[in-house]
């Protein structure tokens, strides 16, 4: 962890002596990860840059005392950023889904479980592994978000079918990925590059389909639907967070 986020964490911590240890620990673990978040989002990856990052924002005993006071209220905006950020997931999906002439249900099951189960899901989780190094970061993302995706599995018209893991897989990859500004071209390639894999394994190594380059665009363009979606629910997440009770100190 950065020295300067160690620092300032336990100077808030200390404000926090009149909460219970369980309390304070979770107060300070949502507010570290609030504060990794902008940092990742603001492209700061120096001792120098998250001070200063930090010196914006209100002073430690003042944050101590808000946090005491709203306790309780960190979960509520988790839980309602979580839920947000995921719907886009979801109805962005299914939407699509939709338009390409599925039945209404299977979009529906579909929507439901990529937005809730991965998209919230995974924003309810991260908190817990933001001290990984980013590769390490991304790889616990992909495994989570391929459990939660179990339920993708039964969005089809026949049985359970395991490559629905991989939408959720995916989408862990490109949430984690994203949460740091990447260079424009990444955009382009990451829905390609999986668009080629799903074709490969599905009609390659599984033989489930017969390949059409017809159906080459509407897989394209549903990955690409699915990384926008991404891309929007990590914008309404950072901007829900700078809701939050940290705020800069020349802002009233």
């Amino acid at each position: 962890m950065s020295r300067a986020l160690e620092a300032y964490l336990a100077q808030v911590g200390s404000g926090l002596r009149g909460l219970t240890r369980w309390r304070r620990t979770a107060l300070l673990r949502e507010l570290e990860a609030h504060l990794r978040d902008e940092a990742e989002a603001r492209g700061v990856d120096t001792e120098s840059g998250m001070s200063a990052l930090l010196a914006e924002k209100e002073h430690p005993s003042l944050l101590a005392e808000e946090l005491a006071a709203g306790d309780g209220q960190d979960a509520n905006h988790r839980g309602s950023t979580a839920l947000a950020a995921g719907m886009i997931i979801g109805l962005a999906t299914g939407g699509h889904m939709w338009f390409e002439g599925w039945r209404w249900y299977i979009c529906l099951a579909f929507a439901a479980a990529q937005g809730l189960a991965v998209g919230t899901g995974y924003f309810w989780a991260r908190r817990h592994w933001l001290r990984l190094n980013p590769w390490a970061r991304t790889a616990v993302a992909v495994l989570i978000t391929s459990l939660l995706s179990i339920p993708l599995g039964f969005t089809t018209h026949h049985g359970f079918k395991p490559t629905r893991l991989l939408y959720g897989a995916y989408t862990g990859f490109l949430l984690e990925r994203h949460s740091q500004e990447r260079p424009w071209w990444q955009s382009l390639l990451e829905p390609t590059v999986f668009t080629i894999l799903m074709f490969v394994i599905e009609a390659g190594f599984l033989g489930r389909v017969r390949f059409q380059w017809w159906k080459v665009p509407l897989e394209l363009s549903f990955n690409a639907t699915l990384l926008l979606s991404v891309l929007g629910a990590l914008k309404l997440k950072r901007i829900l967070a700078e809701r939050w009770v940290l705020t800069p100190q020349a802002q009233e």
